[in-house]
């Protein structure tokens, strides 16, 4: 997906990003309105909604990260929230954490020609 791919892998300097570290935005920040994430659907659509919104900050890992926090609602909230301090050192460990945790999601959806079958049988 684009978002994994243009993103930087490392602030600079090098040090590991911290959940809840300190962020600095200019005065003019405008936070961005966002769907929030249940935990139901697909992950990488919302990973491509989130990164779009947040188009003006993809090269500063750390907004993107403690940003996320607020595209998120109950269960994945609760699971953001959750994660230990440190094993989230850039956007794409998030992203990559994200994803393997909700590839349930995209493992049970249907594809066209499933959903066309069970439509035909209920026919």
């Amino acid at each position: 997906m684009a978002f994994v791919g243009r993103m930087p892998s490392r602030r600079r300097g090098g040090r590991p990003l911290q959940i809840g570290s300190d962020v600095r935005l200019s005065v003019d920040f405008k936070m961005p309105e966002f769907d929030k994430y249940k935990g139901i659907s697909c992950p990488r659509l919302h990973l491509t909604m989130y990164y779009r919104k947040m188009v003006a900050y993809v090269h500063d890992d750390k907004i993107l990260v403690h940003y996320f926090q607020d595209s998120l609602t109950k269960t994945a909230l609760s699971w953001y929230v959750s994660l230990e301090r440190g094993c989230i050192r850039t956007w794409r460990d998030l992203v990559e954490a994200f994803l393997k945790q909700y590839k349930y999601n995209e493992d049970m959806t249907p594809s066209l020609t499933t959903l066309e079958r069970i439509c035909s049988k209920v026919a």
